[in-house]
């Protein structure tokens, strides 16, 4: 279960690419120490680090990105056809 909203995500996102973590090789690299040099960052926020490097790693990016959306009922799941 996520309970971390776009917003959250977006935020912690901010504080990694102004750390110099800027695509998905850097962020898969972040280690514990690396966390330590980044200014306010929240236990919730390295839990969010923790699941984004796991989706990067998984390609599911988009996935992890939604999923935060559904939960919170903002994306409804609808048929589409094109």
């Amino acid at each position: 279960m996520n309970k971390y909203n776009v917003h959250q995500i977006a935020k912690t996102l901010d504080k990694i690419f102004t750390a110099g973590f800027t695509n998905e090789k850097k962020i898969l690299n972040i280690q514990l120490e690396d966390l330590q040099n980044i200014p306010d960052l929240s236990a919730g926020e390295v839990n969010i680090i923790i699941k984004l490097k796991k989706a990067i790693k998984n390609k599911n990016l988009i996935a992890f990105l939604a999923e935060s959306q559904i939960e919170k009922g903002e994306i409804k799941n609808e048929n589409i056809s094109i």
